[in-house]
């Protein structure tokens, strides 16, 4: 694993590197010098959307699984945006089940399968319009019947979970959890999630394109063109988070279009602060933040605490000497007080 792990490093960087080389660094600056801020404004308000849209579809696919609370569904996926963050092809995002209680994993687990298969869905429903516009009319007529054939399967995604938990079921590591959460699984009204995740797919869609009109004039045609499979390289598990390939792939796809190649990497440089890089800080600092308070809280309990009547005392010559010098604060004074009184008058 760690020998995969250091693979994957090397690959981004030499990625990185000839990207570099092939990419004229005076070209990147300039496109960046350049920028039209009015469609970075755009693109960052539809990324505000896409994020929104992204934590209503998993909020409500919680709420579906009885899960209805707030906090623990933003915890559980602004968590999975930071380990996606840092494994290759997002595969870290399949993790949302760390963050909630042990019983829940197995059930969240399947929620987080069955929210990718939708996004994955819908990155496919894109790929078929973007037909339209790559191949010849009978190609592209050919993509949409394949796309509505998929649409059983696509309403099967719940059966389809259910089988794969009681495969998982057989392994003696897991011990029947994943059969236990797929029998107690409400029915999912796959439709309505299915809407949510193509609809995403569109802000993120429009959101690149605001991004391309940014760096370089362009049309909406060209972010339908090339931008699915961006995304498809970008999701390969060769390099984390696809940094250095999805770049890559941005500017050889974008420069038929007549898009400069720094313009390509600027907007997909962009794209990956936006969408995956602010998300995983966000889940990151978020983590970090509870783990500080729960430290506080565990420091706060094991404190010791002074009794405020009771306190040590210093034993005075004016006391008699059968009294105890631990005693309480309004005995003690009144004592030493009328001692006091007693040695004024003498």
């Amino acid at each position: 694993m760690r020998s995969i792990h250091w693979k994957q490093t090397f690959i981004s960087l030499g990625i990185a590197v000839v990207i570099v080389w092939r990419v004229p660094f005076a070209g990147l600056r300039a496109a960046f010098r350049n920028l039209e801020m009015g469609s970075l404004f755009l693109a960052l308000f539809s990324f505000l959307v896409l994020l929104f849209l992204r934590a209503y579809k998993w909020h409500r696919l919680m709420a579906v699984a009885g899960k209805g609370h707030l906090r623990q569904s933003l915890r559980s996926l602004f968590g999975g945006f930071a380990l996606g963050l840092i494994t290759p092809g997002r595969l870290g995002e399949l993790g949302r089940c760390v963050f909630v209680r042990e019983d829940e994993r197995a059930q969240v687990a399947l929620l987080t399968v069955y929210d990718r298969l939708l996004d994955f869905w819908a990155l496919l429903t894109s790929m078929g319009a973007s037909l339209f516009l790559l191949a010849s009319r009978p190609a592209a007529v050919f993509g949409v019947a394949v796309w509505l054939a998929l649409l059983p399967v696509v309403m099967g995604f719940p059966a389809l979970l259910s089988h794969l938990s009681k495969l998982a079921g057989k392994s003696r590591h897991f011990r029947g959890r994943f059969t236990e959460a797929a029998m107690g699984m409400p029915p999912i009204a796959t439709p309505r999630f299915a809407i949510m995740a193509v609809g995403a797919m569109g802000v993120e869609l429009a959101s690149f394109f605001f991004l391309l009109r940014a760096f370089s004039p362009t049309e909406f045609s060209t972010a339908l063109a090339t931008y699915p499979y961006i995304v498809l390289a970008g999701d390969l598990p060769v390099s984390f988070s696809g940094v250095g390939v999805r770049e890559g792939a941005a500017a050889l796809l974008l420069s038929p279009y007549a898009v400069p190649s720094g313009a390509a990497v600027g907007a997909s440089l962009v794209w990956f602060v936006f969408a995956m890089l602010l998300p995983a800080a966000l889940g990151a600092f978020w983590l970090v933040a509870e783990r500080i308070k729960s430290r506080v809280r565990r420091s706060d309990a094991v404190a010791p605490r002074v009794d405020p009547v009771w306190i040590p005392a210093v034993p005075s010559p004016l006391c008699s000497r059968g009294d105890n010098p631990r005693h309480k604060v309004g005995h003690g004074a009144t004592r030493c007080r009328a001692a006091g009184q007693d040695a004024s008058a003498l």
